[in-house]
């Protein structure tokens, strides 16, 4: 418990060293003589609360110590608790942690793209951080204001093949990370982290109170780094995920999507085809383009003498009148009838100047963008300042009629602009970083509200495609298009099942779009999650004649297994290199370690020569009996042995197997029989 221990050390009242650090009136503060208080709030929960500038500056840490899982998170609160504004506050380290680096000295930092609608989105990356100046640091942060665009902030620190640190940073804006090691004499061996806003220098007037970025750190002792993984996507599920109002989980759903621009009657017509078919879609997904003036909206790859406006429209909570002239809720009745819920699309904090949008005549002031550029007839996209709570107020009542009056169940967030140039015109001189401050906790307080006011419903956290994922987000939400790579026309399905394998490691609740079944080897390529498929989603993708809807309806079935399982195992990447020359197959295990039931996922990529793939699957008992199925029809009986080391065969490229097993009971002997 060496990593765990030195960091509770620093945690203590009476430590001299603190776990963060920050600057003030320039100088770095000295805080070894700072006293603190602690105050409990509930069984896991605590105040730490340091008087960091007596009389003038507190700094309060909201504390959970999980007793389930190796693990500490906190959210610092910086707060003027004089009469008089503060001296400027900077370089605020939320995370400032150093401790020995024990047996040979390694230190390896893991982390993985963010998402750029690339094919490589959240592809993993790893640096071996030596011993010699130039190459013993390495330091990322957002290059843009949306947390996940280029980087995930999840990381894994490792220490050897069994002690580590798995480290998240809870905040939808800007963030900066730095890992480095530090050699001394006589071999003694340390790092260092730092973590904090990208971007903060400023002033607090009396009685000001700024939330900072929130940290999470899982401590992995005395375990390999896959089993670390996997506990922490455990602890991930149970307190980083979304609830109904009876505790369950909310599963990210199997989706019938619809460009939101498709007339009310034609999306009503293929409700009723995957009623009467009997597809087992969960959700209709209504996506942009139902809002703003009357007039056609295409879809942005529709064949159209018009061009999709789209765009334009965002702002206005307006209904289209020409594609829905009754609204939505016929078509939430329609999908009701199917046993099934809406989710319809909203892009709230974006508001475009010829939008008509209400909010541009009514509240000018709560707008942050180029007004006057505006004024002189110009296209603008505004920014609504969610950090004002009467713009706050404001949304969310606005937000809740619709949702109310049309019969919407869940909510999908997106967010098309990198929000740092407003935050900038929001800031005053010496107060840098306060508009996204206030911006960001407005961001949770909206959400936390929402979900408190329909709480069996979910959010679907989409900006640009899985560009805001943090685990605070997590906690309110999950991405039904992790990465708006799969919105694209015509893309490579062999890098969504990279997305899927590789996202898995930090986010178990995660979802792609999907062009739809009439291409099985592309539409399995996005089961594993959420499924979007966009099979009949606007004008010129209707429902085919000779459609094979029992081909369909398997699909989804699988599909759905496979999110299922995905929500109570473990998984395990048969994946060895990270290439996209599609010349490998692609795979994944995922085994449910309560059950001892699982299901893989195999593709034979459109390169790949060899048509046999040796299994090699984790946590099988040798001598325990499992069910077999196969998506290609088969169902055998096989030891655990047997199972673990099948070999798969797939005569052409670019074709896939599912397989589920379910354990039975011990035998030692071998049940094999088809």
């Amino acid at each position: 418990m060496y990593l765990r221990k030195a960091f509770d050390e620093l945690m203590k009242k009476e430590s001299p060293v603190k776990f963060f650090s920050f600057s003030y009136a320039g100088k770095k503060c000295d805080l070894s003589q700072i006293p603190c208080s602690v105050e409990t709030d509930a069984q896991e929960k605590l105040k730490m609360i340091y008087e960091v500038i007596p009389g003038v500056v507190k700094v309060t840490f909201e504390v959970i110590r999980r007793h389930d899982f190796p693990v500490i998170e906190y959210t610092p609160y910086i707060e003027n608790i004089s009469d008089r504004a503060s001296a400027v506050v900077s370089e605020f380290s939320v995370l400032d942690f150093e401790a020995d680096v024990p047996g040979s000295g390694s230190l390896k930092f893991r982390y993985q793209r963010g998402s750029r609608a690339q094919g490589m989105d959240f592809w993993p990356r790893s640096c071996e951080l030596s011993a010699d100046s130039g190459i013993n640091s390495l330091k990322l942060e957002s290059k843009e204001s949306r947390c996940s665009a280029d980087f995930l902030p999840f990381f894994g620190i490792d220490h050897d093949d069994m002690n580590g640190i798995n480290l998240a940073i809870g905040w939808s804006g800007a963030w900066q990370c730095s890992v480095e090691r530090k050699e001394f004499d006589g071999g003694r061996t340390k790092f260092h982290i730092h973590c904090g806003m990208k971007k903060a220098a400023f002033k607090l007037l009396p009685g000001e109170k700024f939330m900072q970025p929130g940290i999470l750190l899982h401590f992995r002792e005395n375990k390999n780094c896959r089993d670390g993984q996997n506990e922490f996507r455990r602890m991930m599920i149970a307190h980083h995920a979304p609830r109904n109002s009876r505790g369950e989980l909310i599963k990210p759903p199997v989706s019938l999507c619809f460009w939101g621009g498709l007339e009310t009657h034609k999306q009503i017509e293929r409700i009723k085809v995957a009623r009467e078919k009997k597809l087992p879609y969960e959700e209709v997904w209504i996506d942009a383009g139902w809002m703003g003036s009357p007039g056609p909206c295409p879809h942005f790859w529709e064949k159209s003498d018009i061009k999709s406006d789209w765009p334009r429209r965002v702002g206005s909570w307006d209904f289209n009148t020409w594609a829905h002239p009754q609204g939505l809720r016929p078509i939430a009745d329609a999908a009701h009838e199917a046993g099934m819920r809406l989710l319809v699309w909203f892009e709230m904090l974006r508001v475009h100047s010829a939008s008509g949008g209400a909010v541009l005549t009514e509240h000018p002031e709560w707008l942050l963008g180029e007004h006057a550029y505006a004024a002189a007839g110009n296209d603008v996209n505004f920014l609504l300042n969610i950090g004002i709570p009467e713009a706050r107020q404001y949304l969310f009542e606005t937000i809740c009629s619709i949702i109310e009056r049309e019969g919407i169940d869940d909510f999908r967030e997106d967010f098309n602009l990198d929000p740092q140039m407003y935050w900038n015109m929001g800031d005053e001189p010496g107060r840098t970083g306060v508009t996204e401050m206030k911006f960001v906790e407005g961001v949770y307080l909206f959400w936390e509200a929402l979900r408190k006011r329909f709480p069996d419903m979910f959010i679907d956290n989409c900006a640009s495609g899985g560009r805001r994922l943090d685990y605070k987000m997590a906690s309110f939400s999950f991405p039904l298009c992790q990465s708006d790579f799969a919105t694209y026309r015509v893309y490579e399905v062999e890098y969504i099942q990279l997305e899927n394998i590789f996202l898995d490691e930090w986010l178990p609740l995660h979802g792609t779009l999907n062009w739809g079944e009439d291409d099985p080897y592309h539409a399995v390529s996005g089961l594993g999650g959420g499924y979007g498929s966009k099979i009949w989603q606007f004008n010129g993708r209707e429902v085919a004649p000779d459609h094979d809807f029992e081909h369909h309806r398997k699909i989804l079935q699988w599909g759905k297994k496979l999110r299922d399982i995905h929500l109570t195992g473990d998984v395990y990447p048969l994946v060895d290199k990270t290439v996209s020359d599609w010349s490998l197959w692609h795979g994944q295990q995922i085994h449910d370690p309560r059950s001892g039931n699982g299901m893989v996922q195999l593709y034979r990529c459109p390169n790949a020569a060899e048509p046999d793939f040796f299994l090699d699957l984790a946590a099988l008992e040798p001598d325990a009996v499992y069910e077999t199925e196969f998506f290609s029809g088969e169902k055998r009986h096989l030891s655990g042995r047997e199972l673990a080391l099948l070999v798969i065969h797939l005569e052409s490229p670019r074709s896939f197997e599912i397989l589920s097993y379910r354990k039975l009971l011990k035998n030692k002997k071998s049940m094999s029989h088809t």
